[in-house]
């Protein structure tokens, strides 16, 4: 198995203000983008032991283990360099908290970690959910001062080919779970009744039926006044009415469907069996940039860590073609669509939990027309920005211990 590693970073920033959980005294500096201590009076801060503030939970489903743990934080001095603040943590996966008890991660919403003790630890954390947070308990021994705290990097192994991941892992995935268009079918009944069992009519069009959004009587109700849907048994594929329907009337049910979406390099020929179908083609990597940073996670009690280098960025060119064997449900799958572009500005990687923006850059087109033998083909065109691409291998990275000036050099380190 070939992994990749990769950072996950928590980062105090304002934009992700509604991500974070902030205990009584601690708050985010919205113009430094520092986590910290509030101020309970003028200039004077906590020196409880038990604030805490929460970050969000991150769920990279391609994660194999968790490898290294970093908190970025500039600390209070005193005059002899001793620190007078500091923070402790616990890890999260989302339900029950974790605290590392020496031999192993126990639950626990009680005790704290240090961050050696975290990064010394952290690749023995579960990974059963796929799932990890932090909690984080700032602290001061000096009213006076508040640690400052930028952020948490967590360095993690992934098995992950990122454009499989993007396109099929994640964009396939969300179409398949959100596009739900209806669709009508008209039926004639044999004998009065108060069911339908879909099993005893055979479609021309053979619909994945998820559910029933309505049916009413044709005959009596061409208007569609009233609803007469009472449940629905996906099971058995029975519908059950509110009221008869009488014998040569007509059930018009309106079906909610999910088509079939696939992804193909070419559109040589339409399989009319597997209509209504979404077919990405034409993916491409266009603005395509390498990034100018590189990123590290370091463990500051060993001086070893992980550095990252700079990935590729790109932008993903897609085309979506719509194809039916009917007008109308040509028109119903692209108003479909629509919706779906419009409450989703935003893609979130299956595989690494980050988020990429979608944009339609054409929209809709319906005039493409009749293929032949009855299908219809409309299309439309998006991208997906900012994609990241980790092709190079990570080294391993040394903090700083010492240095040497040269020189006519003043150096202050009074603060």
């Amino acid at each position: 198995m070939r992994t990749k590693q990769i950072i996950k970073y928590f980062d105090f920033n304002k934009s992700n203000y509604n991500l974070f959980t902030l205990g009584n005294n601690v708050r985010v500096n919205v113009d430094t983008n520092y986590l910290q201590l509030k101020e309970v009076s003028n200039g004077v801060y906590s020196t409880d032991s038990d604030l805490y503030a929460s970050t969000w939970i991150t769920n990279p489903n391609s994660v194999k283990q968790w490898q290294g743990f970093e908190c970025i934080i500039e600390n209070a001095l005193d005059e002899d360099l001793n620190e007078l603040t500091g923070v402790n943590f616990r890890l999260t996966d989302g339900v029950s908290e974790y605290w590392h008890n020496g031999v192993d991660w126990e639950i626990n919403n009680i005790d704290w970690n240090t961050e050696e003790e975290v990064a010394n630890n952290i690749s023995d954390f579960p990974i059963t959910e796929k799932k990890i947070g932090v909690i984080v308990n700032p602290y001061t021994t000096d009213s006076s001062y508040t640690p400052l705290i930028k952020g948490i990097k967590i360095l993690y192994s992934v098995d992950i080919e990122f454009q499989q991941d993007y396109i099929y892992r994640t964009l396939v995935r969300q179409l398949k779970e959100q596009i739900r268009p209806i669709t009508d079918y008209a039926i004639k009944l044999t004998s009065e009744s108060s069911t339908i069992d879909l099993n005893d009519f055979e479609m021309e069009t053979p619909y994945d039926i998820i559910d029933i959004d309505s049916v009413y009587n044709e005959t009596n109700d061409p208007d569609h006044f009233t609803d007469l849907l009472q449940s629905y048994n996906s099971s058995t594929k029975v519908i059950t009415l509110s009221d008869t329907i009488d014998e040569d009337e007509i059930a018009y049910i309106k079906l909610i469907y999910r088509p079939v979406i696939a992804v193909t390099t070419g559109l040589d020929y339409y399989e009319v069996t597997k209509l209504p179908t979404l077919t990405l083609t034409n993916i491409n990597l266009i603005n395509t940039t390498e990034l100018s940073y590189s990123d590290s996670v370091l463990n500051k009690s060993t001086g070893i860590g992980v550095a990252i280098k700079p990935p590729k960025r790109s932008d993903m060119d897609v085309s979506l073609n719509i194809i039916t064997n009917s007008a109308a449900d040509q028109v119903r799958l692209a108003d479909e669509l629509k919706r779906f572009f419009a409450n989703n500005t935003y893609l979130t990687s299956w595989g690494l939990d980050e988020k990429f923006r979608l944009q339609l850059i054409e929209e809709y087109d319906g005039q493409v027309g009749e293929q032949g033998s009855g299908v219809y083909a409309g299309k439309l065109r998006f991208l997906i920005i900012g994609t990241l691409y980790y092709l190079q291998d990570a080294t391993v990275a040394y903090s700083v211990e010492r240095f040497r000036l040269t020189g006519d050099v003043e150096v202050d380190i009074s603060n």
